[in-house]
């Protein structure tokens, strides 16, 4: 659910004229939904983004479980922030970086990390002085403002002594370059952050729950539905809502996954909406068939 537009901007005569192939295609793509989790997510990280440099800098973690969205989120952050040219400096500007946490960090490994994101060379025998030295100049170079880490978690990968010092890495950068930091992981990433007392108390934290069959969730599949390419409306009531839920657990890509499927299959009987009856005969793969368990 990552695109924000429809396949061509006169989307209904798109929808008339499509083939099947087109609108299976279509319906398997990714489209951006916005919802109101997401919003106060993304408007958190807009305030930390125009936040005046200090010294210690306000960051946030963003926890859920796995496929509840905030990679999207993430993505979608950097969509809206893209590099660009400015031409009063002449030079390129990165306001957003993101990263994802490599897995049992060492102090090398991260800050060649933080090189690779913004596609900075190095030698393969760099020391960790200077990747750190690169890294760092090249972030201030280019003007970032704000330092995503997906995958926190990962951080709880290594030893106790590789979890001390890239907690202290982190804190570091934020410190050296003055610019909020905004990790995303599944729970543990909050034990990982609360074991460095310095940098927990500048973390803020926002958590994506499973849904619910309430306004929100209602809201976020009638959007969801308006976007397939069906032709025929959905209408879904009370009861299909909640075996939506009960089917997918209320985890956001398989309510997408659901959705995508049925859709599909919606076209290819000639159905041409998604029932009540589909809702209730849907399996989730052989892999996932415990979510229905």
């Amino acid at each position: 659910m990552t695109s924000d537009l429809a396949p061509n901007d006169d989307y209904a005569s798109w929808l008339s004229a499509a083939s099947d192939d087109e609108r299976i295609l279509y319906a398997r793509s990714d489209r951006w939904i916005t919802y109101p989790r997401a919003a106060s997510i993304l408007n958190r990280m807009e305030e930390l983004l125009v936040h005046p440099r200090n010294s210690r800098m306000p960051s946030l973690l963003v926890i859920a479980n796995a496929g509840m969205g905030k990679t999207q989120i993430d993505e979608r952050f950097c969509r809206l922030h893209p590099p660009r040219f400015d031409e009063e400096s002449n030079c390129s500007i990165s306001p957003v970086v993101s990263v994802q946490m490599p897995a049992a960090a060492t102090d090398r490994l991260f800050y060649m990390t933080l090189i690779r994101a913004i596609g900075g060379v190095f030698s393969p025998r760099i020391s960790t002085a200077e990747a750190m030295c690169m890294a760092l100049q090249l972030y201030s170079e280019l003007g970032v403002r704000l330092l995503i880490f997906d995958e926190a978690h990962n951080m709880l990968a290594g030893s106790f002594r590789d979890q001390r010092r890239i907690l202290t890495q982190l804190r570091y950068v934020s410190n050296e370059l003055k610019l909020p930091l905004v990790c995303f992981g599944v729970f543990t990433a909050r034990e990982a952050i609360a074991s460095d007392a310095q940098l927990a108390r500048r973390f803020g934290m926002m958590e994506l729950p499973a849904w619910e069959v309430d306004v929100n969730f209602k809201g976020l599949i009638s959007t969801a539905l308006k976007g397939l390419p069906l032709r025929r409306p959905t209408s879904l009531d009370v009861l299909a809502l909640q075996t939506i839920i009960r089917s997918t657990r209320g985890n956001t890509a398989r309510i997408f996954e659901m959705i995508g499927d049925l859709a599909v299959q919606a076209i290819k009987n000639g159905e041409e909406r998604i029932t009540a009856e589909m809702i209730a005969a849907w399996k989730p793969s052989m892999y996932e068939r415990t979510l229905v368990a």
